[in-house]
């Protein structure tokens, strides 16, 4: 009887054993240059190089055990559904999944899609697949684990010396339309349960470079992420999909203004804890003893007073099942460049020439300023104060070393490379240009963190970064004030290669604001309205086609958010009509 429990403990364990290690890391690539194909695609060079370059890889520090690789003209809308159905059937929620893309990049007409248009990744051959089609295959697949990483872009397409865009065609815009207004195309619209991670913004080409790199920039890079001696940022001998892309973009980012081109990676769903290279299982090492902090001044990172209840950004950026981030002795420094206002008293102008309230020295701009005179208040009106706002960040519920400094419109461009038009406030009579909040954060231990900012007037503010041994993680954050939203846009002429610098844009319906906001668009074609009013009622025109129709061109500002616009005209001034 012993010997038969024995035998039955045995079996229990070993099926108990097999059940531990049955998540299997599977990859499906995709990669086409294009070449002989018989509906006039441009040719590429190193797409197949590329997936070649991730198949390695994947079998190597990713430690994948089925690997299936699709080259040239094998990449067909078939192939690539018939691919998905098998891992589906393979597969289930508790194992990895990797699908990967190299190749071309576009839109089409779609009447269903909520903005008239659809992404659509090329195949060799038509018929080529939308965004909607991906996504009804994708949804077979049952892995919580499941990962899409395309490395190529949506539109554009013109090559350049030493490099290529993998993006083919104009944006296509409506017949007797001027243009068409895309929002928020960065926000995922499908693929739910899934991570999506793209090579760039959806208003940018994605490159791929000849010579030194001679690979796709951004899967040179993200193939180096996945070796644990670079992606392995908290030292725990995984590299996860968080730790991969932090790695991988400040330095495809990098590497593209090189080439005087901007190429932004995006990550899009909840990547929490997916393991995508090192071992299965994380194992952090030792925890070592914390630095002696040592404030840089007096008080430099004070609690705000009274922030809001209900935060309007709650998001959790790193989500519960990210490994633990511990101090192993290697430390990096964050930089937050935010547009928060540094006076209480301030909400920004859109126009820095427009002043609302100015005849009044205690009207703030804006209508709904909790900060307007008081019955009784004007006897003492010269005891009121300007008072700065209280600003607070903690790094994965730490508090570390912060240094908080107050810059204006210039200096923010030259830590950010972004113009961002700060505006103006009137206090007492006396018109000031508004200042916003750069915050340093010092010797943080290396890793991937949620960032948490909190802010008199300003909704909690929460981001991931990054953080790298003796490196500065820099994070733009566009935050507005309690009850209003922004807008982040861009005008460009036919594709995303060529933006339109000087035109001016102008909003006739804006509710809660005695203006008309106006803005001429920068050289690189950006144009910014921050602190707007929350409104479902907005509408974007362009001066010297105001008489002609733009597709899309209604929106909504929502409050604590970014709206973001990318208009696309395919007429560039009143004489080409």
């Amino acid at each position: 009887m012993l010997t038969k429990l024995r035998w039955l403990v045995m079996v229990v364990g070993l099926f108990a054993a097999l059940g531990s290690v049955q998540a299997k890391r599977v990859a499906v690539l995709f990669g086409s240059n294009y070449t002989g194909n018989s509906a006039g695609i441009p040719p590429l060079e190193l797409c197949e190089k590329d997936a070649a370059l991730m198949e390695k890889t994947l079998k190597s520090h990713g430690r994948f055990d089925d690997v299936k690789v699709y080259l040239g003209r094998m990449v067909t809308a078939n192939n690539v559904e018939k691919a998905i159905e098998e891992v589906a059937n393979e597969t289930d929620e508790d194992d990895t999944v990797v699908f990967y893309f190299s190749g071309h990049g576009t839109y089409q007409r779609n009447k269903d899609a909520p903005d008239g248009l659809d992404n659509v990744i090329v195949m060799f051959n038509r018929p080529h697949i939308s965004e909607l089609q991906l996504n009804e295959w994708l949804e077979e697949v049952e892995s919580t684990k499941t990962v899409f990483v395309f490395d190529c872009c949506h539109a554009g397409g013109i090559g350049r010396q030493n490099k290529k865009q993998r993006g083919t065609g104009d944006v296509p815009v409506g017949d007797g339309s001027s243009g068409i207004v895309l929002q928020n195309r960065n926000a995922s619209r499908y693929f739910d349960n899934k991570v999506v991670v793209a090579s760039s913004d959806a208003n940018e080409t994605s490159i791929e470079i000849r010579g030194g790199i001679n690979q796709g920039i951004f899967t040179y890079y993200f193939a180096q992420s996945l070796n644990p001696a670079n992606g392995d940022l908290n030292k725990d001998r995984t590299v996860t999909i968080f730790e991969a892309f932090e790695w991988t973009s400040k330095r495809v980012t990098s590497s593209a203004k090189q080439y005087n081109h901007k190429q932004t990676p995006q990550l899009i769903g909840d990547g929490s804890g997916i393991q995508i290279a090192g071992e299965f299982k994380p194992s952090p090492p030792a925890p070592q003893p914390g630095p002696e902090v040592v404030d840089p001044q007096p008080n430099p990172n004070p609690s705000p007073v009274g922030p809001p209840p209900n935060p309007v950004d709650p998001v959790d950026p790193v989500g519960p099942t990210e490994p633990e981030v511990v101090n192993h002795g290697e430390q990096g420094q964050i930089v937050l460049a935010t547009t928060i206002l540094k006076s209480k008293y301030a909400v920004s102008s859109m126009n820095p020439n427009d002043i609302i309230g100015e005849n009044d020295p205690h009207k703030i701009i804006g209508e709904t300023s909790p900060y307007k005179r008081k019955p009784g208040e004007g006897q003492n009106r010269e005891k009121r104060k300007d008072e700065d706002r209280l600003v607070k960040a903690t790094v994965s519920g730490e508090e570390f070393p912060v240094k908080l400094q107050w810059v204006n419109e210039y200096q923010l461009r030259q830590i950010t490379g972004e113009q961002i038009p700060l505006g103006v406030y009137s206090f007492q009579g006396v018109v000031k240009r508004n200042q916003v909040a750069i915050i340093t954060i010092s010797k943080v231990p290396a890793g991937v963190h949620e960032v948490i900012i909190e802010a008199d007037g300003y909704p909690v503010l929460k981001r991931r970064v990054g953080v790298e041994k003796n490196q500065v993680s820099k994070e733009l954050v566009v935050a507005s004030i309690t009850g209003r939203g922004s807008i982040e846009g861009k005008v460009f002429y036919k594709n995303f290669e060529q933006p339109m610098a000087g035109h001016e844009i102008w909003m006739p319906t804006v509710t809660g604001v005695n203006q008309i906001h106006k803005f001429k668009t920068l050289s690189d074609g950006s144009f910014w309205f921050l602190n707007l009013p929350a409104s479902a009622n907005y509408q974007l025109m362009v001066s010297f086609l105001e008489n002609s129709p733009i597709e899309n061109n209604r929106f909504e500002v929502r409050p604590g958010g970014i709206t973001k616009l990318d208009v696309v005209l395919n007429r560039k001034s009143v004489r080409d009509r």
